[in-house]
């Protein structure tokens, strides 16, 4: 694809516009308070892929604004925010170290930090009446439960994005730019 101004601000327009209507739509059916901010995050690899991060970078700024201003489900939009926006921009760095172990270690720290960061925010800073009444059920076991079943989940999650980065590259992109 050619680097042209105008080409690049058409291209990111567009995911912008896609992103959001992932985020909005995802928040108007129940139950997509994690997938919608998944499914919107991912859909920076091909922006990333063809301008770079710091298009990539701008991008999730962008999207992450009108998502916090926009999406009813500020849930997801904290999730997009502190986690799955940002992190398929970092991905690519990460999957540079060479020990599988410390890319594993890597994942699962930005992985807890950044949830606990979400819900911190969101019961202790944003109250969230919902929120608050479902987090009074929560015992440690049940937390720990969460815990390991989301660092499960976010794996799963960064193997989508590698396979999603595959995709892109070797099967949507010759037919979207056919000079290449």
């Amino acid at each position: 694809m050619e680097n042209k101004a105008s080409t690049r601000v058409a291209f990111c327009g567009l995911f912008a516009a896609f992103m959001l209507v992932v985020m909005l739509l995802g928040t108007a059916i129940p139950m997509t308070t994690f997938l919608a901010p998944a499914l919107a995050g991912a859909l920076v690899i091909p922006i990333v892929w063809e301008f770079g991060r710091k298009a990539g970078l701008l991008l999730y700024i962008a999207v992450s604004i009108l998502s916090l201003i926009l999406a009813p489900d500020k849930e997801a939009a904290f999730l997009f925010l502190f986690l799955l926006g940002w992190y398929p921009i970092l991905r690519p760095t990460i999957q540079h170290i060479s020990s599988k172990a410390g890319r594993v270690v890597v994942k699962l720290a930005i992985c807890l930090v950044s949830v606990t960061a979400v819900y911190a925010l969101l019961l202790f800073v944003f109250t969230m009446p919902d929120l608050h009444a479902e987090a009074a059920s929560w015992t440690l076991p049940l937390l720990l439960v969460f815990l390991v079943l989301g660092c499960v989940t976010f794996l799963l999650y960064d193997q989508l994005l590698g396979r999603c980065r595959e995709l892109y590259v070797r099967r949507l992109r010759p037919k979207l730019f056919r000079n290449h």
